[in-house]
């Protein structure tokens, strides 16, 4: 984490966003507002931070943390990582303007979880102005403080409606009188003290300030106990209370010998007036022992709307402290009787009935003997900052065009739910919907209608909820739904089948009529999963199956449905630890000449070696690895691996050939990917035409720009790049003349069905037609036969990979493969079976459908649903089947097979003992039977009957015969 503020030469192309792409309620306010990226740079911002603090986008290359905070300590870069982790974070620090100024700011770190990227939000508050209004307020303090400890300045307060004078202690060494109570005598009385020459003077002067409520400053003689005069000089103001009237006069007496001290004086009194004057802030004194309101600043008055007298009569300011903050307020009042300052926030309802919230700090002053004597104090409307966190913070839990729920707070609510079902019986489930083909809606007919779209296609849903049960929106075209009672899987199933039905009524958008599908995938707790991130990941793995299912389906996972969904769910379980027990590995497969048959290249294949599953293919688990963010340690994995095995031939004198990399659309996401391959390839020591990297279409439409950018530094590195799976999907031609791609790759379902009609031929036709006008090299994926061979040659498609030359090989075998140079093709539908059985085989024209189950682990009992197969033969001491499943050969997992042969159903459990890949969606399996003695004559008996039933009839004896004759359609 540390490596977040590390300078690095890509940042120099770091394109920073405008502040339009906050949100409007953060954009227009008066606060400065940021959003960070992970690597704490800054993704856009307000224009109130770019008013306070003079910066531009310009100014930006480093880190945020690097260039405004002046001392970017340990503990800025804690607290960001805590904001990463989730946490809300809020401290004080000094930050630097673009001219070199240092602010006191205050800064509140809001985080955002978004797609599978992590912002945080940044307020910062300037808070100079409060400290500087803090430090005056300080420094009055101690100057009055310092005026006690003074002989020849006084200060006094006069109560202008009962006629009393309030001196400070000086006033006795002034007039040399002794008295044990403070002075306070009446305005005539004090007269009395004045010279006579001078006391008319002074009592019109006084009279004609009262009148005109002005402060006055004059010089007058006091006259001394012992009849010596001193010269003094009077300074006043007067108070007024809140309807104008007059309250008092507050003012100081000097002796007029230190007339710089004067000057400082006036100075001040000229700063703490600036000070009361403020509306922002109130200031405040309060003299514990007389229990009046000593100093009372218009901004108490402008925040609460209560007046000095008011105070004064006996209101208490606690009794404005809001009742839910009530407790917390006075909690900590003991504090002050410690001498301890407080500095806390709480909401206050004010005269006219509004909730603002205060920020409050509150000075003590204790007498000699510890006793509180006084408080002073500040008070601050922060109203307008708490309602920029709850919107950053409402932004950050819910979808703003929707107001559902987002998936960060749908998680907070799953986990909650997770906790309190922990220790019961209960049941819910997770679901994911997509509504399916959304992105032609929304760009045929306009984003408002999309918009709209995405507003009702919740609000219908919720019909049929419960109100407790939580609708939220993860992005896009996908939502999520918390049904958070399930009383079985029957009831689950019911729920669902009345919101897919509930969507076969058109939404009425403008003038358009929209019929909409959606495909539902669904998990429940806690069978599927006992974490949010398990229960997540599964529910997308289910939405998954209902995508390949077709439109408007759906499907409930569970792992104890069938072999694939067990398996997917053990895949997940075990996942986070496949790295660290290095059960990965990497297979290749080779790219041959279709014309010489010659190796001209490889794509490396990832591998995960389970323990129970054997090899498992990386379309089984990739997903997962997404879902559970290890996708770019797995991408960062492979590509090191093959960079290793490159030099690693280099070195034994093998004559290499480009590898291609598979790399995962989060990883371009990254804008350091570049430099990590470029470093990669350095600290491997090859050189980067020794590699390809290949991008699939989709990765394209999801993130153009940035996969642009991406592309074009890894070609300026020397690195080829592969379009991989063209024609899937999201075809667009637009793509091979706007990135810059050395080599297209044909998706293989064109390669599989091109001899199954006119139409898919033209299209492989007009691929490579195409692309060869482009200058692009053309790699035929899939090629399985030697039928699709011959085709490819004769439309020039020099390029091949497929089963017809190699299934994906070791690392040992591949090298061999190197040194072998050519391969010969070998077509599939023309190898000889081994007969690896003693019995004789009953081999069926159409094959015969059979439900498998898997029935024991090592001798652990496992009760799962089935699976449909097609056994292709059979006989007393095994069968052989096809699946479109990946499952291991081991001896001590056995499977039953259950079907029906000349109306009989029949029951056999086996191991398999041999397999082979037909594709790369179809594997062939040989099953050894474990059955006893009994068991083995009926099935002979049984099998006996059937040869001799059809050898003497024309038609087939009955069998569960299989709906769909093509092996490849019926698993489709």
């Amino acid at each position: 984490m540390r490596g977040l503020f590390k300078k690095t030469k890509e940042l120099k192309s770091f394109e920073l966003l405008t502040e339009w792409d906050l949100k409007p309620e953060v954009y227009e306010h008066l606060n400065a507002v940021i959003k960070l990226d992970i690597n704490g740079k800054i993704i856009s911002y307000n224009q109130a931070f770019m008013k306070q603090f003079g910066y531009d986008k310009q100014d930006f290359i480093e880190s945020f943390f690097d260039v405004f905070i002046k001392y970017n300590s340990l503990d800025i870069v804690q607290y960001f990582e805590k904001a990463l982790l989730g946490n809300a974070q809020k401290f004080n620090t000094i930050g630097v303007t673009k001219d070199g100024k240092n602010v006191e700011i205050n800064i509140t770190m809001v985080p955002i979880k978004n797609k599978a990227v992590k912002e945080v939000f940044v307020i910062i508050d300037d808070t100079t102005k409060f400290q500087n209004q803090k430090k005056e307020l300080d420094q009055f303090k101690i100057m009055q403080n310092a005026f006690d400890q003074l002989d020849y300045i006084c200060s006094f307060y006069y109560d202008a409606i009962n006629d009393f004078l309030y001196f400070s202690n000086q006033i006795n060494n002034m007039l040399q009188i002794e008295s044990e109570k403070q002075f306070t005598p009446s305005m005539k009385h004090f007269l009395r003290f004045i010279h006579p020459e001078d006391r008319e003077r002074v009592k019109s002067a006084f009279e004609t300030a009262l009148k005109e409520r002005r402060a006055f400053q004059l010089q007058y003689r006091l006259v001394r106990k012992d009849q010596t005069t001193i010269l003094v000089q009077e300074q006043f103001g007067i108070l007024l209370d809140g309807k104008g009237n007059l309250d008092g006069v507050v003012g100081f007496v000097q002796d007029i010998i230190n007339h710089k001290l004067l000057d400082n004086i006036l100075e001040k009194e000229k700063q703490i007036k600036e000070i009361y004057d403020n509306l922002d802030v109130g200031i405040w004194s309060l003299d514990l022992k007389s229990g009046r309101t000593v100093s009372y600043s218009k901004g108490i008055e402008y925040i609460s709307g209560y007046t000095k007298d008011e105070f004064n009569m006996g209101l208490d300011w606690g009794s404005v402290v809001h009742k839910a903050d009530h407790q917390q307020y006075l909690g900590v009042q003991f504090k002050l009787g410690e001498g301890k300052i407080i500095h806390h926030q709480y909401r206050i309802i004010t005269k006219n009935g509004d909730i603002r919230w205060i920020l409050d700090y509150t000075i003590p002053t204790l007498d000699e003997k510890g006793n509180l004597i006084r408080l002073d104090g500040v008070i601050t409307d922060i109203t307008e900052k708490i309602l920029l966190e709850d919107k950053i913070k409402y932004l950050a839990n819910y979808d703003s065009l929707t107001n559902l729920p987002n998936r960060n707070k749908f998680i907070e609510e799953l986990e909650q739910l997770i906790y309190e079902y922990s220790n019961t019986n209960h049941h819910f489930a997770v679901v994911k919907l997509n509504i399916n083909g959304f992105k032609y809606i929304n760009n045929t007919l306009g984003n408002e209608v999309g918009d709209e779209l995405l507003k009702r296609f919740p609000n219908r849903i919720k019909s049929y909820l419960s109100p407790t049960d939580i609708v939220a929106r993860r992005g896009g075209d996908e939502f999520m739904l918390l049904i958070k009672k399930v009383e079985s899987i029957d009831s689950l199933k019911e729920k669902i089948k009345q919101i897919t039905e509930c969507l076969k009524e058109p939404f009425s958008i403008d003038k358009y009529k929209l019929y909409v599908t959606a495909s539902i995938g669904v998990c429940t707790y806690p069978e599927d999963g006992s974490t949010s991130l398990e229960l997540m990941r599964n529910a997308s793995l289910a939405l998954q199956n209902a995508e390949k299912e077709g439109y408007g389906t759906y499907h409930i996972l569970s792992h104890s449905s069938s072999i694939q969904s067990f398996k997917n769910y053990s895949i997940g379980r075990d996942l986070m630890n496949a790295i660290e027990n290095k059960e990965l590995v990497l297979y290749f497969q080779p790219r041959v000449d279709s014309n010489s048959n010659r190796i001209i290249g490889a794509e490396a294949l990832i591998r995960w070696n389970h323990p129970e599953w054997g090899l498992i293919s990386p379309d089984e688990f990739l997903t997962i690895a997404e879902e559970n963010g290890l996708i770019t340690e797995i991408d960062d994995w492979v590509l090191d691996k093959v960079c290793y095995q490159i030099k690693k031939w280099k070195d034994a004198g093998v004559n290499i050939v480009p590898i291609s990399v598979n790399i995962s659309a989060v990883h371009f996401m990254q804008p350091d990917l570049p430099s990590k391959v470029e470093s990669t390839i350095r600290d491997a020591g090859i050189q980067p035409n020794n590699i390809e990297f290949e991008i699939t279409e989709s990765m394209i439409l999801n993130n153009s720009e940035m996969v642009k950018k991406s592309i074009s530094k890894l070609k300026e590195l020397g690195i080829k790049i592969v379009l991989d799976d063209f024609g899937k999907g999201y075809s667009s031609l637009s793509y091979l003349t706007q990135y810059p791609f050395d080599v297209v790759k044909i998706d293989k379902s064109f390669i599989r069905n091109m001899h199954d009609g006119e139409r898919n031929m033209h299209l492989v036709k007009s691929i490579i037609y195409m692309s060869k006008g482009l200058n692009l090299r053309v790699v035929a994926e899939g090629v399985e036969t030697i039928q699709q061979l011959k085709t490819l040659q004769q439309e020039q498609c020099t390029e091949v990979q497929g089963y017809l030359f190699s299934h994906p090989v070791s690392v040992n075998e591949f090298e061999a493969l190197l040194q072998k140079e050519i391969l010969s093709p070998v077509d599939p539908n023309e190898k000889l079976k081994h007969d690896r059985r003693k019995h004789y085989r009953l081999n069926f024209p159409v094959p015969l459908e059979a439900d498998m189950r898997l029935t024991s682990i090592a001798g652990r009992i496992v009760k799962l649903g089935v699976s449909n197969v097609l056994v292709m033969d059979i006989s007393a001491g095994g069968l052989r089947f096809v699946s479109n499943l990946k499952l291991p050969i081991r001896g001590d997992v056995i499977y039953q097979f259950k079907t029906e042969l000349l109306g009989e159903s029949i029951n056999l459990k086996g191991s398999i003992v041999w397999k082979e890949e037909m594709n790369e969606d179809i594997t062939e399996y040989g099953i050894k039977f474990s059955l006893g003695s009994e068991e083995q004559t009926s099935v002979s008996a049984l099998l006996n009957s059937f040869i001799i039933l059809s050898k003497s009839s024309d038609s087939l004896p009955s069998y569960r015969k299989a709906s769909v004759f093509g092996i490849n359609e019926y698993f489709k």
